[in-house]
């Protein structure tokens, strides 16, 4: 009996074309009891746990060795993370004193361990350390497994062109597959940012998320196609659509060979317009892959991120050490380190924030530092300290009005009276409130440089929380209004001849480059894995295309018209890009 194709549509978190068979996989999780231990038998309990963290570390060890092996450096950082969390006193000393205090079992006081630490990072409720916990939940389900000498399962044992079907995919999981046995991913949650997305795409495994997987087991388990760059996921395909699609594949295959060449080229247009692409930095362990890639520096430096898995305030000599760091693994590229963006849903003491109704129109950033002048002081001195061996400015976030920037400007003066140093530290701010768009004059007089931060300015200027799934549709960053300040402020920027740099979606989305430049963008600053894609649509933009494209954006209405335009001058000027060029 013939059976009619199905196509059911969810979102694509990695790029790329697969077809396969489904295998459903489910992480269970381990139901661990309380046990006492005899006091002759404590210190054998000790030794036990001490194994399962050995050979947890040699099993991470391993796949980062496989990762090395296939030049993929991303995934092999991602897993760097799981083993520093391995050697954290709290799953060290602190355990082992737990079992020889309380002599109870391993995997009892481990588990409530873990318990902590879940208390602490729900506590922070940023969507980055949502992905350090997922981290520490795909770690500990490892050395569960170690404790209980279970063998984890192996991707290994699948048949070819498998696509794995699970709730959701844990870094090591990625980490582990083989494009030879694993063809694609399916998860029911998990968003472009999470890590196992990240070393999915490193491995150029199709990802599809938000996909019913108990409709999914109802309606196939024959062949099926995954389109990761549509969010397509085709059900019993028709021959021609299997033909059609396997042709396809052998194009992308060309196209992956293509971006790794472009990064040996300089970030200009086809006329020579040349463009700074600079990279964000979250964590330390990036700057491997930001320098491979070759970055221009660090264009957004989030100093808050290094910090806030600490339970308290970091101190100034901590600060300092931390961008000490940085700075010599970057030897003399520029680095912006913004000041800490606490506040809304980022803070290491609750108690320092009364309780907002709406956190992020109240208390958060520079209003919060202004008034934790001590704390901004001391952020402010350890980056001056570091500023002295590098290339480094300071960025200040979420600016609203021109007296915060100034009272900012002279604790920095402050600052460097008080360590008796000449103060030639270049200062910026990020423009991501209407307020400092309509200001943009003063604000570009009173600064060396500016910094677009879009997704906050959408959010700002649409009154969305960009958080808020129920208001997802209202919320585009390339809203008309959004892109008409951007280019009000380009525009003030580039007459007072002061750089000016965007972050955020919009600056990691190839679609955008020509748009961005067009309206006056001289530097993007991208997240580290999104610097080839960005720099081969720089590479392919003509600077007088950009410019009668953006004018051409700022005429439009709404958010779909723009994207229709982008879309399609994207398609028609980047052909070769079949990742990004999707006629839905």
């Amino acid at each position: 009996m013939k059976v009619d194709e199905i196509i059911l549509k969810g979102y694509s978190i990695c790029r790329g074309v697969a077809i396969g068979k489904p295998i459903f996989f489910h992480h269970s999780d381990l139901v661990v009891s309380e046990k006492n231990i005899a006091t002759a038998h404590v210190q054998q309990e000790i030794n036990r746990y001490r194994k399962a963290l050995a050979k947890s570390k040699y099993d991470i060890k391993c796949l980062q060795q496989e990762l090395e092996g296939e030049s993929l450096g991303e995934g092999f950082m991602i897993l760097e993370s799981q083993l520093e969390i391995l050697d954290d006193p709290l799953l060290t000393v602190d355990i082992e004193k737990e079992i020889h205090k309380n002599k109870k079992n391993a995997a009892y006081v481990f588990q409530q361990a873990i318990l902590k630490y879940q208390e602490r990072f729900e506590a922070i409720k940023d969507p980055f350390f949502v992905e350090k916990f997922k981290d520490l939940q795909d770690l500990s389900r490892r050395i569960f497994s170690n404790l209980h000498e279970n063998a984890i399962f192996s991707w290994q044992d699948l048949p070819p062109s498998s696509v794995i079907c699970m709730h959701e995919l844990t870094a090591s999981d990625a980490a582990s597959a083989n494009n030879k046995h694993v063809a694609a991913f399916i998860i029911e949650s998990g968003g472009v940012t999470m890590h196992a997305a990240i070393v999915a795409r490193a491995k150029g495994i199709p990802c599809i998320t938000n996909i019913n997987l108990q409709l999914l087991r109802e309606k196939s388990d024959q062949a099926l196609i995954v389109d990761g760059r549509s969010g397509k996921l085709i059900l019993n395909p028709a021959p021609q659509t299997v033909h059609e699609y396997t042709n396809l594949q052998g194009r992308l295959q060309q196209q992956l060979h293509l971006f790794a060449d472009v990064m040996r080229w300089p970030a200009e247009t086809i006329d020579g317009y040349k463009v700074r692409l600079s990279a964000n930095l979250d964590m330390e362990h990036e700057i491997a892959l930001i320098k491979k890639l070759g970055a221009a520096g660090i264009g957004l430096f989030r100093s808050e991120y290094i910090f806030l898995p600490q339970d308290k305030m970091p101190t100034e000599e901590e600060q300092f050490q931390a961008y000490l760091h940085v700075v010599h693994k970057m030897q003399d590229l520029p680095i912006v380190i913004r000041t800490f963006d606490l506040g809304g849903d980022k803070t290491w003491s609750p108690q320092l924030f009364y309780n907002e109704g709406h956190p992020f129109m109240g208390c958060r950033a520079m209003r919060f530092l202004l008034k934790q002048r001590q704390l901004l002081k001391e952020q402010i001195r350890a980056i001056l300290r570091a500023s002295l061996y590098g290339n480094v400015s300071i960025l200040f976030p979420m600016i609203s009005t021109v007296n915060e920037l100034r009272e900012a400007k002279h604790i920095v003066q402050e600052a460097a009276q008080e360590l008796q140093i000449d103060n030639k530290v270049r200062i910026g701010c990020m423009i991501e409130i209407p307020s400092a768009v309509m200001l943009i004059d003063h604000f570009v007089a009173e600064c060396d440089f500016l910094s677009i931060g879009t997704n906050d300015l959408a959010q700002y200027t649409l009154a969305v929380d960009r958080g808020e799934q129920d208001l997802e549709e209202f919320y585009e960053c390339i809203d008309p209004s959004v892109i008409r300040f951007i280019k009000l402020v380009s525009t003030a920027a580039n007459l007072a001849s002061k750089p000016v740099s965007l972050c955020g979606e919009m600056a990691s989305d190839p679609r955008f480059t020509a748009l961005l430049i067009g309206l006056g963008i001289v530097e993007l600053s991208v997240s580290p894995h999104h610097l080839p894609l960005i720099k081969n649509a720089i590479r392919n933009v003509n600077l007088v295309d950009a410019i009668y494209l953006a004018e051409k954006a700022l005429r439009l209405a709404t958010g779909q018209e723009m994207l229709k335009l982008i879309g399609e001058h994207y398609q028609k000027h980047v052909p070769e890009d079949l990742f990004y060029n999707v006629l839905n």
